[in-house]
């Protein structure tokens, strides 16, 4: 993750001006996409003039990436607090709890955030942190398969690959999101924990 020291969170009436700009930023990124919306349009949908848009974001690319690492962030955190646990999860513990969590935060919120990781423009040197808060969760699934692995709890013969197998598996949730919006969070993160659990011999 980045070590750049982040600004202040805002507060009160900024944040809330903040917040109505990141869900405007969100639906029409989603629904028209990155490189279609314009900051004006953007602006308009929150009825503010386009120079008061900037009072919070420099540019385009600033509610992108900050968008894409509300998908992301939350997941390492979570990984990191379960892994401080030790022995106090097995592994398959771990496991199933991140991979709950992570489809959770994949379901959650009015839009699916999520289909914006398949931007090309998401390849850029100004969504890198994304990219490194995606692979440090990509890092932890391994870690912890690997772990039920080394315990013999599942029964797999390459748990690098079978981990990654499982990484498509929760962002795969993207994808069924789009066809069916409604997607329950709860069901959804039984059902990719159980099938998780399947692909995995467990």
């Amino acid at each position: 993750m980045s070590t750049t020291p982040r600004a202040a969170r805002p507060r009160g009436k900024e944040a809330v001006g903040r917040e109505r700009i990141l869900e405007a930023a969100a639906e029409l990124f989603v629904q028209s996409g990155y490189a279609a919306t314009s900051t004006r349009e953007i602006a308009k949908k929150v009825n503010i003039q386009q120079p008061s848009l900037y009072y919070h974001f420099k540019v385009k690319s600033d509610m992108l990436a900050e968008l894409l690492l509300r998908t992301a962030t939350p997941s390492v955190e979570h990984a990191e607090r379960l892994a401080a646990q030790g022995s106090r999860l097995d592994p398959l513990e771990r496991l199933t709890a991140l991979i709950g969590f992570d489809v959770r935060l994949l379901c959650a919120g009015r839009w699916n955030l999520g289909s914006l990781y398949l931007l090309p423009e998401v390849g850029g040197d100004e969504f890198a942190e994304f990219r490194t808060a995606r692979q440090s969760l990509k890092d932890f699934y391994a870690r912890f398969v690997a772990e039920a692995d080394d315990a013999h709890m599942v029964r797999v013969t390459d748990s690098a690959r079978m981990a990654a197998m499982v990484f498509s598996l929760v962002e795969g949730v993207i994808l069924r999101r789009a066809d069916h919006p409604d997607l329950d969070p709860e069901t959804t993160a039984d059902e990719t924990c159980r099938a998780a659990l399947r692909v995995l011999g467990a």
